[in-house]
């Protein structure tokens, strides 16, 4: 019997059974309807008075039971509907069963696949725990170099720190003889490349100190303006007569690198202290050393300046002292020259006047095309391009 047919029957047989219960309380009913029927014509007589309360009671069995044909009636639809349902859920069963079928029949099929699959995984399985086996060993091997090149490298580490140290000694070391270098080119071509000019004047010097008191004795009276004049003449005839003119010889020109060649120059300075000790010197030195003592003489108050002249085949330095009203007085001491009157006392002369008379004197053995290039002391530096510029800029002081 197919199980549709299975299904169908046992609905039919609960169906039945619901019948026979629902006519046999019908049946039950109707005979107590009957004994109530009977028993009110037993009593009609006496109690008429009850009539209408049995009919009361009749009419509500009568609701009853048609209350019971609603629930019967729904019973039947539901009867209905869930026959259907069954009939519907058995051809989805059906189909159910055929895949079923079918996948059993797939799964024989690839069970034996399976099986060789697994045997062959199974000897991977064996091959490759073998080299895991090997691969261990070379691990634990190669676990134990790396401990042994841990304790190489701890060893290493201090060696490094040890070399570190002696690195940074010897680089601290190289350091100071860097600057000890530089500081020495400094110094020395300090006296060639006149990169800081002002250095060179030095009225604090304890030598240019020493020259100017033993042959002035300092200005003793500030106002008196003859001793300053005398005493001015005084120390350029000193430089004059014991200062004896020396042509630079070869200077050496130290390189920014140590390595690098060492290179010459014909053109040097001295500082005053230095020319004090030779008692020699060149124009640049005997002017240097003339400003620095007239600096010292007048206790840095007034300026006193070098000055140096150009052109195209020489140079040439000397003193000059701007004084009030555009005045200007030129000491030379190299050359011989300064500025004076007919009986050879110091004159000042207007600026423009005394700069071209000056200008002129060296003209026969510097050139026409002499001009005022620089003036410096410890308080000032500068660089002119031609006299006019230099003119201007003593008329604007």
């Amino acid at each position: 019997m197919s199980e549709k047919k299975f299904v169908g029957r046992n609905v039919a047989i609960t169906l039945g059974i619901i019948c026979v219960i629902l006519a046999t309380g019908l049946v039950g009913a109707v005979i107590n309807y009957t004994s109530i029927i009977n028993e009110k014509g037993s009593i009609i007589a006496d109690k008429d008075s009850e009539i209408a309360s049995l009919n009361l009671q009749i009419a509500e069995k009568d609701d009853i039971i048609s209350s019971l044909n609603s629930q019967l009636q729904t019973l039947t639809n539901q009867k209905n509907q869930l026959q259907k349902w069954l009939e519907g859920n058995l051809t989805l069963l059906d189909t159910l069963i055929e895949e079923r079928d079918k996948l059993s029949a797939w799964l024989d099929g690839n069970r034996t696949l399976l099986i060789k699959t697994q045997e062959w995984l199974q000897g991977n399985i064996t091959y490759y725990n073998s080299q895991i086996d090997s691969l261990n060993a070379q691990i634990a091997n190669l676990q134990s170099e790396v401990e042994s090149l841990n304790v190489q490298i701890e060893s290493l580490n201090a060696q490094i720190t040890t070399l570190e140290g002696q690195i940074a000694t010897l680089q601290a070391l190289y350091q100071e003889y860097v600057n000890a270098y530089q500081k020495l080119r400094e110094k020395i071509n300090h006296r060639w490349n006149h990169a800081n000019v002002e250095a060179f004047i030095t009225p604090r010097d304890q030598a240019v100190r020493d020259i100017v008191y033993s042959i002035t004795g300092g200005w003793s009276e500030p106002s008196d303006w003859s001793e300053f004049w005398s005493d001015i003449k005084a120390m350029y005839n000193w430089v004059v007569n014991n200062i004896e003119y020396r042509y630079d010889g070869l200077y050496p020109i130290l390189p920014s690198d140590p390595s690098e060649e060492l290179d010459f120059w014909d053109e040097m300075w001295q500082f005053p202290n230095e020319t004090l000790a030779l008692r020699k010197g060149d124009c640049e030195d005997q002017a240097i050393l003339l400003c620095s003592m007239i600096r010292c003489y007048t206790n840095e108050q007034y300026d006193i300046e070098v000055i140096l002249i150009l052109s195209s085949t020489s140079g040439h330095a000397a003193v000059q002292t701007p004084f009030s009203e555009y005045k200007l007085v030129i000491l030379d001491p190299a050359g011989q020259y300064y500025s004076h009157d007919f009986w050879g006392n110091i004159a000042f002369r207007d600026i423009t006047e005394e700069i071209n008379n000056w200008l002129n004197y060296w003209k026969p053995w510097m050139g026409e095309d002499v001009y005022v290039h620089r003036v410096f002391s410890d308080y000032i530096d500068m660089i002119f391009a031609s006299t006019e510029e230099y003119i201007a800029w003593m008329y604007s002081r």
